[in-house]
């Protein structure tokens, strides 16, 4: 069954939660050298904080459409000011109330992953980043790549591919770089009585020419030629992953009997219904 988790938690499986903290991994460069961050579709902020850690962050501007994730995103990250917005980003109200908490302070970098896909309509957000890297924003955006999955997510209101990528890519500056972020898979050989406290140096890794990406990223603005190649990798908790498959199925059980009791009732009710207008027919 697929995964549709749209909120990554410190309890999120290690192979979703890589492939968030590899973009903010990437754009961590950048926001360092940054006086000002804006992550748009914040969430709870955890892989921001694994990226950027005790990094002291400028101005940071936190958006979301939830309050109660706005209200955990940023703990973890020390910045001299943290402004949080609540937001409908597919409104021009909510994206006017981003740009006002913007300010008109020196232009710094915004964040938008895996935000776009769940809007109803993304014209209002994409318009006014484009505006806002003239203005001097650097800009780093990601959508998914719906081919990669073999069902359709319940939670996306836009499907993207190769093709709606390539018209995005249209309506953007020429001189966007673009990326696309490939899954990897991987194993760890732990020699008995080894140093294990130190990092684990990954062999170079070459992606296959037709290796099927994941996610679409895009930079645009002044700094998005600092957008750079690299790979991410984490331990994998297979208890965890036991733990969460497990939870899964129950609740999936849990949701097959009540349906099938919604399914007798309505049978029931049906065949009631049937026989009373039976009686009233006769």
């Amino acid at each position: 069954m697929a995964d549709w988790q749209e909120r990554i938690t410190r309890d999120t499986k290690p192979s979703i939660r890589v492939e968030h903290d590899l973009r903010y991994a990437a754009a961590a460069p950048i926001v360092r050298a940054s006086t000002a961050w804006c992550d748009l579709g914040c969430g709870a902020g955890v892989a921001a904080a694994d990226a950027l850690g005790d990094a002291p962050l400028g101005r940071l501007v936190l958006v979301d459409f939830d309050a109660d994730a706005l209200d955990q995103a940023g703990r973890d990250l020390f910045s001299r000011e943290t402004v949080r917005v609540q937001a409908d980003l597919s409104t021009d109200e909510g994206v006017a109330s981003v740009r006002a908490a913007l300010g008109d302070g020196a232009p710094g970098v915004i964040t938008c992953f895996e935000v776009v896909e769940h809007l109803t309509t993304f014209v209002p957000l994409i318009d006014a980043l484009i505006e806002l890297a003239a203005a001097g924003w650097t800009v780093l955006l990601s959508v998914p790549n719906d081919a990669f999955w073999a069902l359709e997510n319940p939670y996306h209101h836009t499907m993207w591919g190769e093709g709606a990528f390539d018209e995005l890519r249209r309506l953007l500056p020429a001189d966007a770089v673009v990326a696309r972020q490939v899954p990897l898979d991987g194993s760890h050989l732990v020699v008995e009585g080894a140093d294990t406290d130190h990092e684990l140096d990954v062999p170079p890794v070459t992606p296959r020419a037709d290796a099927v990406p994941s996610h679409f990223v895009v930079a645009f603005g002044p700094a998005a030629p600092q957008l750079l190649s690299r790979a991410l990798t984490i331990p994998s908790d297979l208890d965890g992953r036991r733990t969460w498959e497990r939870q899964r199925e129950s609740t999936l059980a849990v949701l097959e009997a009540e349906l099938e009791e919604l399914r007798a009732s309505v049978k029931w009710s049906s065949e009631e219904i049937a026989r009373l207008n039976a009686q009233r027919s006769s």
